[in-house]
């Protein structure tokens, strides 16, 4: 089944419901365009997939179980020393399309608060997940 927008309003009505506050413990890529974020909130672990596949790209909390590769995707490197540890602060769909942002509260090198928005492009063979600073509106 293709995903539309109207089906992703309320996929992104049950994330905000579910994982907004929630703290981002831990990240791995288990296949080559799929990623799971393991989120800590209301006492509760939750399991964020979030897949650019170009067969059946998707997003939605589950409860399967997926074997960790023992050596890390680059990408997947790279959302671990951003995302880790950062709250998610905001879930929103961009109007009626199939496109998802996802801000993300976290610490720079620094220790300063800084805001990262992770996208999620739902677009079938065109699927993407980009991560922005919020601040400069850049590509990491």
């Amino acid at each position: 089944m293709a995903l539309d927008g109207i089906t992703l309003h309320a996929i992104t009505k049950e994330l905000k419901e579910e994982i907004i506050g929630g703290r981002i413990d831990k990240i791995y890529q288990p296949e080559k365009e799929e990623l799971i974020f393991i989120i800590r909130n209301k006492g509760k672990n939750y399991k964020l997939l979030l897949s650019a596949n170009a067969n059946y790209p998707r997003i939605y909390l589950t409860e399967e179980n997926k074997e960790n590769p023992a050596e890390p995707p680059m990408f997947c490197m790279l959302l671990r020393k951003f995302l880790q540890s950062g709250r998610i602060i905001d879930i929103k769909q961009v109007e009626f399309d199939r496109i998802v942002k996802i801000d993300i509260e976290t610490k720079d090198e620094l220790e300063n608060q800084t805001i990262k928005t992770l996208i999620i492009e739902i677009m079938g063979r065109h699927s993407n997940i980009i991560l922005i600073d919020k601040a400069t509106q850049t590509i990491i």
